[in-house]
């Protein structure tokens, strides 16, 4: 998560810079504003692993499950558009949603009956599944909108 992040915020940069004095085309501006919308998702879900509670009473962890869930609710289904797709992208636009749905839907049966061992088992479980998700769900962000890796520097 955090190199994604990384990466996403300097590619958001030299976009920036690019764009300087210059109006970006409609594929520029699809592609920056996926740029946004991904490092908000990985800063969200950074501070929500962050966030999770070290401890065995269930009251704080049922709440900030809840947002975890919300959070994760909402990454499944927003954002479905891009550029046009022909049939065989339109197909991978699907089976990369089906995918991120059966992986949200085993997370939550997962979390049904959570009860924590010990002091670090649900920050730990929170971390395991936001890492699990996230892969998924990048694969399908980039079946809407790739965003072209930063060209590093040459020595």
């Amino acid at each position: 998560m955090a190199s994604w992040l990384d990466e996403y915020r300097q590619i958001k940069v030299d976009m920036e810079s690019a764009f300087n004095g210059s109006a970006p085309g409609v594929e520029q501006l699809i592609v920056y504003q996926e740029l946004i919308y991904r490092i908000g998702v990985l800063e969200t879900a950074k501070a929500l692993c962050g966030s999770a509670h070290a401890t065995t009473d269930t009251r704080p962890l049922v709440r900030h499950y809840q947002l975890v869930d919300a959070f994760l609710r909402c990454v499944v289904s927003e954002r479905r558009f891009g550029l046009p797709a022909d049939v065989k992208l339109k197909e991978r636009r699907q089976t990369a949603s089906d995918a991120l749905t059966k992986v949200h839907a085993d997370c939550r049966k997962r979390f049904a009956s959570f009860r924590p061992v010990d002091e670090n088992t649900y920050r730990e479980s929170i971390n395991q599944l936001i890492n699990t998700v996230l892969p998924v769900w990048m694969q399908l962000r980039n079946a809407y909108t790739d965003i072209p890796r930063r060209k590093e520097a040459k020595a």
